[in-house]
Order: C-alpha cells, then structure tokens, then sequence
C-alpha cells in the first residue's frame, strides 16, 4: 500500500509498504478515505521529540471505512468510522470516566519507539486499529471524512481546552457570555478552540498569534485578532479591564511553548484560568512559581485531551461551529513531503492540510 513514513528530522517519504492483513482479537482494518497533518506531526519532524523509529508510518488522524474485522468486534466491514488519535479499549476505569487519553492500554497512532513498541500511523491506504471497538466511532451519514478527520483530534483538542477553562470558572457565578477568553496561537488546534469557545457561549474571544493569515481566519470564527506587533497584554488586558474592571478570565495555550504558556499566565487575571493543551516536548520549564500561582489565585488545567470520550457529543457542536473552513488544501498522500514543510515553517495560507491516500 501507499504510505507516508518518517525517515529523519525533517524527511518524510511517500512509499509503497506492507499492506496491514489478518486483524487480530478486538482488531479492524479500516480502508482510509481521509487522512490529516496535525500541528503534533512536526514534534518528531523538527527533531524536538525523538525517539520516533524510522519508517514507522506517520499520523494519528484519519476517517474511513471498516475492510476487516478480527474476533470479538462488534463493527461491521462496511461501516464508515472515525478514529480517535490514542487508541481505547472501552471498558478500563478510565475509558469508562471520560478520560479515554489515559486508557490503561493507550497508545497514539503514528509512533513506534526505538524498542519497536509502538503502532503504525493513519497516513496511509489501510491501517490496522486495536481495540478497534473503543477507538472507532460509526459516522452517521452526514458526517463526511473531513469531518471525521478533525473529530478525531484538533477539533476534540480545541473544544477540551475551551471546555476545562469554562468548567474551572463554574465557581465564579459568572454568565458566560460575561466572560472574557484570549486563545495563543491560531493554528489549526487554536482556531478549534475559538470556534469552541463560541459554541460554548463565551463573550467575547479574542486571538493572538504572528501569522496574519491566520487571524484573518480566526476573525471569521468570531473572535476579536489581535494584530503583530501589538502587545497582547496592552491589547487585551487594557480593553477588559476597561470594559469589566477585571481582566481576562482564561486563557487557552495551544502551541506547546514556553513562551505562550508565559504569556497565558501574565495575560489571565487574578482567580482566572490557565487550560493548557500544547505539547511541551521541547520545552525549557514551567513559566510560573506556585507562589506566583498562589499569589494570583490561578486555576491551571493540562493535559491529552479523551478524543475518544467527546466525539460523539461533538458531531453537532462541530457542524454548527463552521470550523471544516479551516481546512486549506485536499491533497494527494503524494504530496506529503511538501506540505510538511510549508506546514512546518507556516506557509501563507496552509492552515489544515486533508490528504486523499487514492488520488
């Protein structure tokens, strides 16, 4: 089959490999119709997080069709479905908590260690998928891949880390169109987190990020950008503390960087909420004491978002937020090597790449 592969920092390679057969107890073998480059692709494609064995194939999200079934599953060949980025068994304490990120046998599609532990990704024309059962969600029928494809993690991803900051404020008797929200970084996760954050009744959202592109975008999901070269802090801080005499009630870090997390902390205030979902792989520290903390009276929320947990309450949510105009190019999987590097260095214009594995 064709698939993308990682090879090295900074070299992906688009190559026939064996075809996944024979799915095991509890396995399927999905037919992939769509498949996404994710912001967390280019951990290992930058060399920040290694450890990736090469030729391993690349990717975690991908929406397709049922072509086998092991024993003891309970879908169909046939059915169209949609992955989680980890895989889920369904049935542990955690999968049956909401917090299907942290299943006792969890593993993210897409990484094989060194060790040779690990499973291939869904950057491909097939991939075998564990637990096929708890990782895979039907898709009804007006659901397309596309849609699939971002359930399966940004969308997921974004809407956890606007839903943490909310849920963390349930305390403050505050309404929530009453409440102020500033998302760092407009990437595809950032601009699933603005239109979240507008789903879930947020007043007033504002946008922070270099590329202007970018926030162009973000202004057309309703949230207030905040231009380069303007200090967020002045922007922002000085408009709500005219507008409520507070500041801003959370912030949502979404680029897994020091200094966005840095600038989170210093834009929230006093009893607001840090809800953090950026990987940190390559990180230099914590930005913040918990004196600091204490002295500020800041909630912090992190962590991986249970994909799995929240796509079916999110299929609705996702139609109504229009957030499927993020998505730029519909590409061939041919393609790949290009379109990781204009989405790595931020290309005018690429904000969600869609990879058709047949064309």
């Amino acid at each position: 089959m064709n698939a993308v592969v990682f090879k090295k920092p900074f070299e992906v390679s688009y190559e026939q490999v064996p075809r996944p057969t024979n799915p095991q107890k509890g396995e399927a073998i999905v037919r992939v119709m769509a498949c996404g480059l994710c912001g967390s692709d280019l951990h290992p494609f930058r060399g920040a997080e290694q450890g990736l064995r090469p030729d391993t194939v690349c990717g975690h999200e991908f929406a397709g069709i049922v072509e086998e079934v092991g024993e003891d599953v309970v879908l169909k060949p046939g059915q169209r479905v949609a992955a989680s980025f980890t895989t889920a068994c369904g049935s542990c304490w955690f999968c049956s908590h909401g917090l299907s990120s942290r299943c006792d046998t969890v593993q993210l599609f897409g990484w094989i260690g060194q060790d040779g532990n690990g499973i291939h990704g869904g950057q491909a024309q097939f991939v075998r998928v564990p637990h096929a059962d708890g990782t895979l969600m039907v898709l009804s029928d007006d659901i397309s891949y596309d849609e699939g494809v971002l359930l399966g993690d940004i969308f997921s991803t974004g809407y956890f880390c606007a839903k943490n900051a909310l849920s963390a404020l349930s305390d403050s008797r505050m309404d929530p169109k009453d409440m102020t929200v500033a998302v760092v970084g407009c990437g595809p996760v950032g601009l699933c987190a603005i239109a979240s954050a507008r789903q879930l009744g947020f007043g007033t959202v504002y946008a922070i990020d270099r590329a202007q592109s970018r926030l162009d975008l973000a202004k057309r999901l309703g949230a207030i950008s905040i231009a380069p070269g303007d200090s967020p802090i002045d922007t922002a801080c000085a408009a709500t503390v005219t507008k409520s005499g507070r500041g801003i009630d959370a912030a949502l870090e979404v680029v897994g960087a020091y200094d966005a997390l840095d600038l989170c902390f210093k834009l929230v205030r006093p009893g607001g909420v840090v809800s953090s979902v950026g990987v940190h792989a390559h990180d230099k520290g914590f930005p913040v004491s918990p004196e600091q903390c204490y002295d500020k009276n800041i909630t912090f929320r992190s962590g991986r978002c249970p994909a799995r947990s929240l796509m079916p309450e999110l299929c609705q949510i996702l139609k109504d937020s229009g957030i499927v105009q993020i998505i730029s190019h519909h590409v061939p999987l041919s393609r790949a090597s290009e379109m990781y590097r204009k989405f790595e260095s931020q290309a005018p214009g690429v904000f969600k790449v869609v990879f058709d594995p047949w064309a």
